[in-house]
């Protein structure tokens, strides 16, 4: 069942979908988006308890959740939670901790440190993914043990359902429902997959500012050049 669970997810999160509900509005979506750190550390607290028993982060270190805005103390406490295979606990400069083959059957899981990367407009098609199952129309007959997700190609998938209401409890008060885990998970996996999204973007738009006032100059300088020569 494992492997079930890991090859559906690795399956349909990579593919393409039918549309099904709209998406929210994500603050990374854009060529001005930005990391939404409050959602994103919502989103770490769904991985930690939905997803990071299958599904690893190898493209991580611990150190890097400062990007999200924790500090010193909450990384540090959050690594040395973890036991890593030797049995000491991790620090900050280790990856996240992938999980054991050996809970999935000696499968591989899939990893999702870029898998917002690996698809067109991503973080949308996680939401819609994860929030599409439902039951199978009439007349679809479901192949054993698949789920009808709206969000897949031909809508069977062998992954169940992952998210409820209150998977997880929210640090910072946010009601968990089924569509606020999703939310925040696909956030989270954005800044994954491109942790410097934020600076990047901040850059481009200082750039596109620097650019526009040099050619104003330039402008400026070139008419009054054109007046004293007239």
């Amino acid at each position: 069942m494992r492997v079930l669970l890991m090859s559906g997810l690795a399956l349909g999160l990579l593919a393409g979908g039918a549309a099904q509900a709209q998406p929210p509005s994500f603050p990374s979506s854009g060529a001005f988006g930005h990391i939404d750190d409050e959602a994103a550390q919502r989103g770490l607290a769904v991985y930690q308890g939905v997803c990071a028993s299958c599904h690893s982060l190898n493209q991580l270190h611990y150190r890097d959740l400062a990007g999200i805005g924790l500090d010193t103390a909450q990384i540090a406490g959050l690594a040395n939670a973890v036991k890593l295979a030797t049995g000491q606990p991790a620090t900050p400069d280790d990856v996240f901790k992938a999980p054991a083959a050996m809970s999935m059957g000696g499968a591989v899981p899939p990893d999702l440190s870029s898998i917002v990367a690996q698809r067109r407009d991503g973080t949308r098609y996680i939401y819609r993914f994860l929030t599409g199952f439902a039951p199978a129309p009439a007349g679809v007959t479901m192949l054993p043990g698949h789920y009808y997700n709206r969000a897949y190609p031909g809508g069977q998938v062998a992954m169940p359902p992952v998210l409820r209401d209150n998977a997880v409890t929210y640090a910072d008060g946010t009601k968990a429902t089924q569509a606020q885990e999703a939310a925040d998970i696909a956030e989270f996996l954005t800044w994954a997959s491109d942790p410097n999204l934020t600076a990047r973007h901040v850059l481009g738009i200082r750039a596109g500012i620097f650019f526009a006032f040099l050619t104003l100059v330039a402008l400026a300088t070139k008419r009054r050049i054109w007046k004293q020569e007239g």
